[in-house]
């Protein structure tokens, strides 16, 4: 939440550095042009033949006596930017935070609404109010004459120019909104990688509004070109996430009892919302034509049908799929949810299974060895369970914290046993020089399986541990002899739940990303396990 206030707090100080490089770049233009268009005019003033026009430099200047450079550009340059910038801040930081309120805050977000569009008719009132421009008069033969300066300001122009702003800022916050969608996405998944298409996104979006204030130019209506057909599609867009976020609250909740009330108001709203959507598109483009010099009276309703219907199916559309994407992304979590459950039960299981094995291994020690070989088995005792505390909780460990952890094990478990020509113990663990991440407590059950069925004081035995590994995977094997247990040994009947455990943790941490192969003998007892950890 924090880095997406951050980002927020970013976002208004870059847009308002775009906003100023457009409008000191587009001021620099004008004067440029202002000056060069001058320079024209009083070289041609020079070069008139007598049989032309009388003109002079005092009738050029003369022409330019109701056009004031800092009343008639640069203020209505600025003016209007600002006000331009203070309706889409207001938008974007004060209304659409608010469209989804009750009580209090959603009084506010009409104010607030009511305040965009206030700053945006300031803001084409103030351009075309006091913006003039100039062209040259030319006199039959293509020579200039003096200037021409006039004034674009109309009332219709007015009222069309500030829905097509209105319009513009509504089109950015449906693409922001969709950017903060898929940035919320990006950072909840767990590789990090993904979060590097974050930056690459916003890199791009920042690229791209720099390189519009450098380089690119606003017409001088927003109904001309690309920016009407802009205009348009917002809306379309607009009242489509309108319609959609209506048809998902309040129709689908109650679709499956259709003779409901509220599944019948739930309608009407979704209809009445995509009909106004619809009158607006159309609207808009009266407005257009009129503001145009085009008159087109009556209502045709083929054309207002095509635009409602449109919305109308879309909006029915991306509903159903939001609610098939959100019902699977449901179910996904809860199984996920049973799965960590299943997780940490069996890692319960794990740890006092082990600890209290030790202990007893511990107490045996202490009876047939000095007090310097139990401290030292103390400590590694220690160790583990320091290591069972901090370290098995984590989903993933690094890997030279595991085989510190196996190391310790066999150590403790040499005491015990004090082998000698009946019994070999063989160990061959590679060590870890690079950054390898497993999940805990995945090694050690067969360890301590061989220990358990593959040691014997009275019959040869023999443990080996090779534990090895490239740039992707990790080999690790275990090979042991193996012993009936006697009829009066209290384990005989007690088969452990370690190995299963981790064929459990393995399915679930490493689905598809794992090998394992146990082979079983009544002399010897094989496991070989592969895991891909990258």
């Amino acid at each position: 939440m924090q880095s997406f206030k951050q980002f927020r707090r970013y976002e208004f100080w870059f847009i308002l550095l775009a906003f100023t490089v457009y409008i000191t770049r587009r001021l620099f233009q004008l004067a440029a042009r202002f000056d060069r268009d001058v320079e024209l005019a009083e070289r041609s003033t020079q070069n008139a033949s007598a049989d032309t026009i009388p003109r002079s430099i005092h009738t050029i200047w003369e022409s330019l006596s109701s056009y004031n450079h800092i009343l008639n550009t640069i203020f209505p340059t600025i003016a209007g930017g600002f006000f331009f910038f203070c309706a889409w801040a207001t938008f974007h930081y004060l209304v659409f935070p608010r469209w989804k309120s009750k009580g209090q805050e959603q009084s506010l977000f009409f104010a607030y609404l009511l305040l965009t569009a206030v700053l945006s008719l300031a803001s084409i009132f103030f351009y075309d109010f006091f913006k003039l421009y100039w062209r040259f008069r030319l006199d039959n033969s293509g020579q200039i004459i003096d200037f021409k300066v006039y004034s674009l300001f109309r009332k219709a122009r007015l009222m069309s120019n500030t829905i097509a702003l209105l319009s513009i800022i509504g089109l950015y916050e449906l693409i922001m909104q969709f950017y903060y969608f898929i940035k919320t996405k990006l950072h909840e998944e767990p590789e990090k990688n993904y979060q590097y298409l974050d930056y690459l996104l916003v890199t791009f979006v920042a690229l791209f509004v720099l390189l519009f204030a450098l380089v690119a130019q606003l017409p001088v209506s927003y109904w001309n070109g690309e920016l009407r057909d802009i205009v348009f599609i917002a809306i379309v867009l607009g009242t489509t996430y309108l319609g959609q976020e209506i048809f998902t609250n309040r129709v689908m909740p109650f679709i499956a009892n259709p003779r409901s009330k509220e599944f019948s108001i739930g309608l009407t709203i979704f209809l009445a919302i995509c009909g106004m959507g619809s009158l607006i598109f159309y609207a808009v483009r009266l407005v257009y034509w009129t503001a145009n010099g085009f008159l087109r009276i009556g209502f045709h309703f083929e054309e207002f049908f095509i635009v409602f219907f449109i919305i109308v199916f879309a909006s029915a559309i991306i509903a159903f799929l939001k609610n098939v994407f959100f019902k699977e992304k449901l179910q996904l979590r809860t199984l996920f949810t049973q799965k960590t459950a299943e997780l940490s039960s069996l890692r319960s299981q794990i740890n006092p299974h082990f600890l209290f094995n030790a202990l007893n291994t511990l107490y045996s020690v202490s009876l047939k060895e000095n007090a310097d070989m139990t401290a030292d088995g103390i400590q590694k005792l220690g160790d583990m369970m320091r290591f069972m505390l901090n370290e098995n909780n984590q989903d993933r460990i690094p890997l030279n914290k595991e085989i510190e952890y196996l190391q310790n094990y066999i150590e403790i478990q040499r005491m015990r046993i004090a082998e000698s020509d009946n019994i070999e113990i063989k160990v061959n663990i590679q060590p870890s020089d690079r950054d390898i991440f497993i999940a805990p407590m995945l090694l050690n059950p067969f360890i301590e399986n061989a220990f358990k069925h593959g040691i014997s004081f009275r019959n040869p035995s023999w443990i080996y541990i090779t534990l090895t590994f490239d740039d992707t995977k990790l080999y690790f094997k275990v090979h042991n002899s193996l012993h009936a247990k006697s009829e009066l040994d209290p384990e005989k009947d007690n088969n452990g739940i370690g190995l299963e455990n981790v064929k459990k943790r393995l399915d679930l941490i490493y689905r598809n990303r794992y090998s394992l192969d146990i082979q079983k003998s009544e002399q010897d007892f094989f496991v070989s396990l592969t895991i891909t950890y990258w």
